[in-house]
């Protein structure tokens, strides 16, 4: 029924209640032929009353209960449709695909989620489309056979590829049912789609990340916030012997090993139950009772309010490298020979030591034990006796010192020992004990026995002290002091001027190390004159020292330590590189130069070789450098310097016997010695214009050196005067002020033209 009549429903039933009262009247008149009109509208009979009555009342509640039908009618019919509205809503709401597809595939509906997964803008653009042209190709049969089975009667749950409308590619799973009518035919397929995409791949990570973790090499270990342990990876009972079902459940002081105090841990978990992550090695127990070492990561894990819900702890076994890193430490700090510590590690305990004595003011001692004749020993037997003297003597040191004392080997056949809370008294005691000790002991070797001594520098500690080094330095000085006066003795460090002279000569050794290593060294030369016809000049090399300020240091502060402490062999060979980098670097001109030598140098049987294998380096010519020894320096080590002057000769170098006559044994060794030049002692030059004697001096060594076939060279020339002398007497070459005052070597390369200068032209010199 139209919404017009509904509406109009009690008008349409006045009108026919209207029309029984009118036509009623008209049907008994012309049908029945019953009275008149007039008077059948005006006067019914009561029969007709009636009848008209009951007419209108039934029409009445006809039209009452039709209309309380339609009411009825409507109110259903509008709540169906807000039904249907909501459903619709929530269809469309919902978060995953809903959609129905026919038998044939065509799409005939889907909310706005399963338009948003085809890429569709709205439902009329795809409404009616066939859904396999969405199925990726290798799902498309799969799906179709799927349609077609829901068809059939069955649900069903499957995966495919969607290629959207735009290209875009995802990954589904939908869940059908069929849609029956009233006679339980399937007219639709059902289904709800959800996008997986982004699930699948979470679970893929996850999944890699899961098996990252069950392989991982380090111990993963989860806890709740109070400690509890949640997880533990296979790592955790390869590592720590004990198996998951033991672990979960169980804190984390189950591998406490007991070697850390309670406030390691308590600063351990205050850090990380603030927020903090923790780092750092811990030494942990396993289930044996064996003990490892861990290099941990402790972190809290939060959600998204920040609050702390689980520890996440992983650890490495680094047992092994943390037992080589000891041993690396070990070896670092101790003499792999004696077991002793070694200069390192004592001069650190030495400071420690001496701040705590300017804390408390307490004394305390630090002594240098040097073994005596030690090089007889090994020379004699063989560095493998040395090595066993040297265990021997600091076995026998460390038995007789106090327990707590440190005793250490410095290197070589030296020894120290700090005793700490020790008063002079006692120190010097202490130290006379091991002398004797040392003394009384008897080293054996094969058939050979030795006695052996040592000496020892004593040095109080106390508030006043200076600083470390300066410390070692007295020790090494008192020691070689002990030395000097006998050996087998004790010297007590003090302050006076042969302790302070030895102490200065000391403070070389390492300026002298240092000048090497950072060229704090410069070369000068003086010019050696011909005095006669064809003679031309050549240079003798002078060694300097450059201070910290830039002054120059003449060789006499610095050649005397070098020689006591037996530097002169290393700088001999520096400045022979330097010369022979000078040469080449010049080698356009006619230069010749000199060096000096130690006594210990010509004692060293892998000069000679250094000196070829230098030479040939640079690619200089052996006659342009020469060398120059000292009287008593050859005759103290006569047949090593005959056999390295004879070397020298072969290769092509020359050689000069420096200060002649000093040594008032020359002439006898003159002979022996292959030399080329003779360098007359300036002693007696200085003086010739005066003293006879001297003058006789000079004539009598020129004279038997020509005899010998050796040239001869006065220094000490400091005048005209003289030069004419020496001239006059035959004297070959002329050195000293009065020739020429030295210069840097450098200025060589600079003034070629003096290279032939003469003592005709002195003068000019200056």
């Amino acid at each position: 029924m139209s919404e017009f009549v509904r509406s109009r429903l009690f008008l349409i039933a006045g009108i026919s209640i209207l029309l029984i009262w009118l036509l009623d009247p008209l049907v008994d008149v012309f049908l029945l032929g019953e009275g008149t009109v007039y008077g059948q509208l005006v006067e019914p009979s009561t029969k007709e009353l009636y009848f008209r009555s009951f007419l209108s009342l039934l029409i009445f509640l006809g039209t009452v209960l039709l209309r309380l039908v339609f009411m009825r009618y409507g109110q259903q019919h509008a709540e169906l449709r807000e039904q249907r509205e909501m459903i619709q809503r929530v269809i469309d709401s919902e978060p995953e695909c809903v959609k129905t597809v026919a038998a044939d595939g065509a799409l005939l509906d889907m909310n706005l989620a399963g338009l948003d997964i085809i890429e569709a803008d709205s439902i009329e653009q795809v409404r009616h489309a066939c859904v396999y042209d969405l199925i990726a190709e290798e799902d498309r049969a799969a799906y179709i056979a799927f349609n077609e089975q829901v068809f059939c009667g069955k649900s069903g749950i499957m995966e495919y590829d969607v290629i959207g409308l735009k290209g875009g590619r995802k990954r589904v799973e939908t869940h059908a049912v069929p849609m029956l009518d009233e006679d339980g035919r399937v007219t639709a397929h059902l289904a709800v789609t959800r996008d997986i995409t982004e699930l699948l791949r979470s679970q893929k990570e996850l999944t890699q990340f899961s098996v990252a973790v069950e392989q991982c090499a380090s111990v993963v270990m989860i806890t709740d916030d109070q400690a509890r342990i949640t997880y533990v990876n296979p790592r955790f009972t390869h590592v720590t012997g004990f198996s998951a079902d033991e672990a979960l459940g169980n804190t984390p002081r189950m591998l406490r090993s007991g070697k850390h105090p309670e406030e390691f841990y308590g600063q351990l978990w205050e850090r990380v139950t603030t927020g903090g992550e923790w780092r750092g090695k811990m030494q942990n127990r396993r289930k044996s009772g064996e003990l490892y070492w861990a290099m941990m990561v402790i972190s809290p894990l939060k959600d998204e309010t920040g609050k702390i819900t689980q520890y996440l702890c992983t650890q490495e076994d680094v047992t092994s490298s943390h037992l080589l890193t000891e041993q690396l430490d070990h070896q670092a700090r101790h003499c792999m020979l004696t077991g002793l510590i070694n200069r390192y590690e004592f001069e650190q305990r030495l400071a420690q030591l001496l701040r705590k004595a300017r804390q408390d003011n307490i004394q305390h001692a630090v002594f240098f034990l040097d073994i005596d004749q030690f090089k007889v020993v090994n020379d004699s037997c063989g560095h493998m006796a040395g090595d066993q003297l040297l265990r021997q003597i600091g076995a026998l040191i460390q038995s007789r010192v106090r327990q707590g004392d440190v005793v250490s080997r410095l290197g070589g056949d030296e020894f120290a020992v700090l005793l700490e809370h020790c008063t002079a008294l006692d120190a010097a005691r202490i130290a006379e004990d091991l002398r004797s000790a040392v003394e009384e002991s008897v080293f054996g070797w094969g058939e050979n026995i030795f006695r052996v001594t040592v000496s020892i520098g004593v040095v109080n500690i106390d508030g006043q002290s200076p600083e470390t080094a300066e410390l070692m330095t007295f020790a090494d000085t008192s020691c070689y002091l002990a030395k000097e006066l006998g050996r087998n003795r004790i010297y007590l460090h003090q302050n006076n001027a042969t302790s302070q002279r030895r102490q200065d000569e000391a403070m070389w050794v390492g300026r002298i190390h240092e000048g090497i290593n950072g060229n704090r060294f410069c070369l000068y030369v003086q010019e050696i004159a011909g005095l006669q016809d064809q003679q031309t000049c050549h240079y003798e090399v002078l060694i300097r020292y450059r201070d910290e300020k830039g002054a120059i240091v003449p060789p006499g502060a610095f050649l005397p330590p070098a020689e006591r402490f037996g530097l002169s062999p290393k700088l001999d060979r520096w400045v022979i590189r330097q010369v022979c980098e000078f040469l080449a670097g010049n080698s356009d001109r006619n230069l010749k130069l000199s060096i000096n030598l130690s006594g210990l140098s010509i004692a060293d049987d892998e000069l000679l070789q250094y000196v070829r294998k230098t030479l040939a380096s640079y690619g200089v010519d052996p006659k342009k450098l020469g060398f120059e020894i000292t009287e008593t320096a050859a005759i103290s080590n006569l047949a090593n310097a005959v056999q390295f002057i004879e070397a020298m000769n072969d290769i092509g170098c020359s050689f000069s016997l420096d200060d002649f006559g000093s040594g008032l044994s020359s002439f006898g060794y003159l002979k022996t010695l292959p030399v080329d030049y003779v360098k007359i002692d300036g002693i007696f030059v200085k003086d010739i214009l005066d003293d006879q004697v001297d003058l006789a001096m000079v004539r009598s060594i020129n004279d038997i050196g020509h005899l010998m076939g050796k040239r001869t060279i006065a220094e000490f020339v400091e005048n005209q005067a003289i030069a004419d002398l020496l001239k006059q007497v035959g004297v070959d070459y002329a050195q000293g002020y009065g020739i020429s005052k030295p210069r840097p070597i450098e200025t060589l390369a600079t003034d070629p033209e003096r290279l032939a200068a003469s003592v005709e032209d002195v003068s000019s010199v200056y």
